[in-house]
């Protein structure tokens, strides 16, 4: 990402920092309430539980969590995603949340009851020191949702057609568990179905979209194309535009902390 686009600044910071607003748009169009992992955090936690979400972004899971515990704090490195989290927090009234701009990595946190991180560690140069410091930052419980599909095989008619190449699969949550052996835990996985909720009012915000995943320039000439293509390959009319897939699995990988060896 950072080679194919270096003027966008890295991936774990500034790079966020420019699509924060967008990247809020469309979390408001995902029902966070029906997610299986948002279920599964509320098993793990009660009312006197602490929890730290982990690249929290705009708050998606922190916010719809913290209703029902008593503390969570929120770890991203980017500026402006969190500002969107404070903001909201305060519409909702929830007082019981803290926010901390760092990578996980340099963030200095207290321990608490339940740790977890959503579609982050994908993201992260070095698996091994980030899922330690996840596994020593709980007491109870550390949960990570991952994709268990490769988006990029999904994008790649598109990235051929502007690259004249195959795209390389990311990582996925099997990669994650093959770290997770070599640190000597034992997570238990469960692959769950998600609604793919993510819809766009016009074809321009789907090419704004669009172009920013195959990194593309920013040009009317190279809009125009993507904007042709997309025109036939995105189902739905108009103001209802959706990803050709309607779910996708993900995986929720949990286990018991202090683990790590």
């Amino acid at each position: 990402m950072e080679r194919l686009s270096p003027a966008a600044g890295s991936v774990s910071g500034t790079y966020w920092d420019s699509r924060a607003d967008r990247y809020a748009a469309s979390m408001k169009l995902t029902n966070t309430d029906r997610d299986p992992f948002l279920r599964r955090l509320r098993r793990v936690t009660h009312a006197s539980s602490t929890a730290i979400d982990v690249g929290a972004g705009t708050g998606r899971f922190t916010l719809a969590l913290a209703a029902g515990v008593d503390h969570v704090t929120a770890v991203d490195p980017s500026t402006a995603m969190l500002a969107i989290l404070q903001r909201d927090a305060r519409r909702l009234g929830a007082t019981n949340l803290t926010t901390v701009t760092s990578t996980w990595e340099q963030a200095r946190t207290a321990q608490v009851d339940v740790a977890f991180s959503a579609f982050v560690l994908t993201l992260v140069p070095d698996a091994g020191p980030f899922l330690r410091k996840l596994d020593a930052a709980a007491r109870h419980h550390v949960l990570l949702y991952l994709g268990a599909y490769s988006a990029d095989a999904v994008l790649d008619p598109l990235w051929r057609h502007f690259h004249g190449a195959s795209r390389a699969p990311g990582p996925s949550f099997l990669d994650a568990l093959a770290v997770l052996r070599e640190l000597g835990i034992d997570a238990r996985v469960d692959v769950v179905e998600i609604a793919n909720q993510r819809r766009f009012a016009t074809l321009d915000l789907a090419v704004d979209y669009y172009r920013d995943g195959l990194f593309l320039s920013d040009t009317p000439d190279v809009s125009a194309e993507l904007a042709e293509l997309l025109r036939y390959w995105l189902p739905g009319r108009t103001g209802a535009l959706r990803s050709p897939l309607r779910t996708v699995p993900a995986a929720i990988v949990q286990w018991k902390p202090g683990l790590a060896s």
